[in-house]
């Protein structure tokens, strides 16, 4: 039976465990073993804690998240499930007493895991396929499997699943009944069972020497070991300044349920859809005698909670029936559980010895404590009793400055992405374009919400959207950021890195619905920044110059201002064009209608003209390429003839022929007069869009109108082209018109009207209709 505590009473032990769930039932068992005088301390009921709400899946791959493994810290916890998914065999049987090998309280053979269509596809495709690769990385068997085959999966059509696979070495236990094992193992080997609460920690001389009970009992321990999860926060508290530097306790609050099953059936395996939404997935866990274990919400609460919040029993129903079966919904619910999953203001365990010696922390592994029960109860037994440990527990030591594996971008962006899925998992009915705006609109309300919590560190995601609402939290995170600077002198606020730098822009280009935030954010750096670290990986100071023009781009980039105009350069071919505004930006796709119709263009010293000739890319390009050819650009535009005689001075010395550009309307018939009919090629890259066709805002905002509009049907300044082409060209010449890509039999139409043969219609790289050659007529 339980110790009843003796108020006048004082009694010693080697070790005192505070915490009488998974974590601190298995550290009594462990330390007992090794022959140590141990007392475990925690009210029978055991109230706020997680254990008994848990759903007790045996798995580490299940819980595999993209934000995970792209997580310095992340990956180093990830490395303790892989070693301890294979000491609970042995585990189970070791605390069985004999009485059988430990299996009998497994509850599922396997956990089959379905991507459905509930929430979104970054968060649960990116953390599907994270699983599977995280299987096939470690050589852990799966299968694919259709989720129509899943056994007793009947889910809502709304939200079948599309995707599943089946992980057969992640099991369940019975969380009860494995908490009552580990009680009866603890007895059995001596140790004390405290039915209490402990109250603060007794020190004396810079060292734990007890705890005192909530009824005045003083217990005495030479060394004092808190595993009681989220009610661990009160007991450093109770010890002036221990807590400073250490990250603080929180609840991640949720509920599960027991429900016996309308046909009294079950399935076989965990089924389960991945972690989304700050939440750990929906699961469904076989209990026995028709009845299965519906888990679990997850709301990050400054205090744990006792009793179950309306909105998160409707909300868990909700998606068990919806999502796996639904005859669920004329099931009966046998209880309703509440747990409170301890969270770390870093969002890491903490594991190891506090400033205090001798008071030892266990605890903060947020959704897998029962998980790695096993495991730290061996590496603490092993350390609490000076043997060697053979973990590497240095970077989850309880005093540290916060632990952030990843950028502030990557937070603000995945707070956003959580923040939203929570409405799609609950099936919000929005406009589709409310959808994007809220995306927009929530990325820079994070971005100022993290600025003003602390200019350097930020809080995990689920933290960092709970601490906007929550002023406690918001306390606690700043008075922890400001010890730890105080404390730990490499935490000091250091200046932004360009690495720093980038994540923002990266972030902020995304916002503004930049087809590739990235790599643009990259191009602006080495434009702005040259000489400096692109990946993040220097600290050093950068010059407040730079920083401000990189800053300058990115604003401008943001407002869509077209990245060739903010390099001031584009790559065309080999050679590299001068752009800027009043020009039209040359693109790649061009490059294959001069190649095409040079093939076609057997004259050896050809005479070319290009009209519409922009910047020159395309006169130039073509003296480049045909050596000893004499090529004149045409365009109507003073602006973009400043550029084009630019880069013909810039590119004198890779050009080996004659260019030259005159000013000219495709419109005039005395263009050129002097040339008629003596001209080999004709190229032109003409304005071509349709006055109605929308365009992105880099082509409508900001190049000019007069280059990219040609009149409603898009065909008025082609026409000219190729009236004039028709004047130009010698007979059996070559012209080369681009057009748009719906214009195709249009373009077709003119250039065979006009007089010309072997008509072709070519593509671009996207397998687009996007230019025509043709011969003039010899007669």
């Amino acid at each position: 039976m339980p110790h009843t505590p003796d108020p006048d009473q004082t009694s010693g032990h080697d070790v005192i465990v505070v915490g009488n769930g998974a974590l601190g039932s298995s550290a009594a068992v462990e330390l007992a073993r090794r022959g140590a005088s141990v007392a475990l301390i925690g009210r029978t009921h055991r109230p706020y804690a997680a254990s008994t709400a848990a759903g007790a899946m045996l798995g580490c791959f299940g819980e595999v998240t993209t934000a995970l493994v792209d997580n310095e810290y992340g990956r180093l916890k990830f490395d303790l499930d892989l070693k301890a998914k294979d000491i609970w065999p042995e585990w189970l049987e070791g605390i069985s007493g004999g009485a059988s090998d430990g299996r009998d309280i497994l509850t599922a053979t396997g956990t089959t895991v379905l991507l459905n269509s509930v929430g979104t596809a970054g968060i649960d495709s990116g953390n599907f396929h994270a699983i599977r690769s995280m299987l096939e990385k470690h050589d852990e068997p799966y299968e694919t499997v259709d989720p129509a085959d899943v056994a007793w999966l009947d889910p809502d059509p709304n939200s079948r699943p599309l995707q599943a696979l089946h992980i057969p070495s992640e099991h369940a236990v019975d969380s009860g009944r494995l908490l009552l094992r580990l009680e009866r193992t603890a007895r059995d080997l001596g140790v004390t069972l405290v039915d209490g609460h402990a109250t603060s920690v007794i020190s004396e001389g810079g060292r734990a020497r007890g705890v005192v009970l909530e009824n005045g009992e003083r217990l005495l321990a030479g060394q004092v070991l808190l595993a009681g999860g989220v009610g661990t926060q009160d007991l450093v508290d109770s010890v002036p300044a221990l807590g400073d530097c250490i990250p603080r306790l929180v609840a991640g609050y949720g509920v599960s349920a027991l429900v016996t099953t309308q046909d009294g059936t079950q399935p076989d395996s965990v089924i389960r859809t991945p972690n989304r939404a700050f939440a750990c997935g929906l699961h469904i866990v076989p209990r026995g005698a028709g009845r299965v274990y519906v888990g679990a919400t997850n709301i990050v609460s400054p205090r744990p909670l006792a009793d179950p919040v309306m909105r998160d029993i409707l909300f868990l129903l909700e998606c068990s029936h919806r999502q796996t079966r639904r005859n669920l919904w004329t099931s009966t619910v046998v209880g309703v559980n509440v747990g409170n999953r301890p969270i770390s203001l870093d969002g890491f365990p903490l594991l190891g010895e506090t400033p205090l010696s001798g008071l030892w922390m266990m605890t903060g592994t947020y959704r897998d404590g029962l998980f790695l029960s096993p495991l730290l109860a061996q590496e603490f037994g092993r350390r609490m009793s000076g043997e060697t440990p053979r973990l590497d527990l240095d970077p989850f030591t309880p005093e540290r400055p916060p632990l952030q594996g990843v950028s502030r971008r990557a937070i603000v962006d995945t707070t956003v992405e959580h923040t939203l899925a929570t409405g799609y998992e609950q099936h919000w009915q929005v406009p589709t374009d409310w959808q994007e705006f809220f995306d927009v609109a929530l990325k820079p309300a994070y971005d100022a919400w993290a600025e003003e919590l602390d200019p350097e560190f930020t809080p995990q995601p689920d933290l960092l959207a709970a601490s906007r609402t929550e002023p406690l939290l918001t306390k606690w995170l700043r008075a922890y950021y400001e010890n730890c600077r105080a404390r730990f002198p490499r935490t000091a606020r250091r200046p932004r890195s360009a690495g720093d730098l980038i994540d923002d822009a990266a972030g902020l280009l995304a916002a503004a619905r930049v087809p590739k935030p990235r790599a643009d954010a990259l191009a602006l750096a080495a434009h702005a920044m040259p000489g400096h670290d692109q990946d993040g990986g220097a600290d050093e100071p950068l010059p407040e110059k730079e920083t401000e023009a990189f800053r300058s781009l990115v604003a401008r980039r943001a407002e869509r201002e077209p990245l060739e105009y903010l390099l001031g350069r584009v790559r065309f071919f080999d050679l590299e064009l001068e752009v800027g505004e009043g020009a039209y930006i040359p693109r790649r796709r061009t490059e294959a209608m001069v190649t095409e119709a040079l093939a076609r263009c057997t004259a050896e010293r050809p005479r070319v003209v290009d009209l519409c000739t922009g910047s020159g890319a395309v006169a130039l390009a073509v003296g480049a390429l045909r050596p000893g050819s004499t090529v004149t650009g045409v365009d109507n535009s003073a602006p973009a003839l400043r550029w084009a005689e630019r880069n013909r001075s810039g590119l004198a010395s890779r050009v080996g022929s004659d260019v030259d550009f005159v000013e000219g309307d495709v419109t005039d018939e005395r263009l050129l007069a002097d040339l008629g009919g003596r001209v080999d090629l004709v190229t032109a890259v003409p304005p071509n869009v349709p006055d109605r066709v929308q365009l992105v805002p880099e082509l409508s905002d900001h190049q000019p109108r007069a280059a990219l509009r040609a009149g409603w049907d898009g065909l008025d300044t082609v026409r000219s082209v190729v009236t004039a082409a028709a004047r130009l060209l010698t007979p059996g010449g070559v012209l080369a018109v681009e057009h748009h890509d719906a214009l195709a039999d249009a373009v077709a139409d003119i250039v065979r009207s006009a007089g010309f043969e072997s008509v072709t219609s070519h593509t671009d790289g996207d397998g687009h209709p996007r230019f025509l050659i043709a011969r003039r007529a010899s007669a």
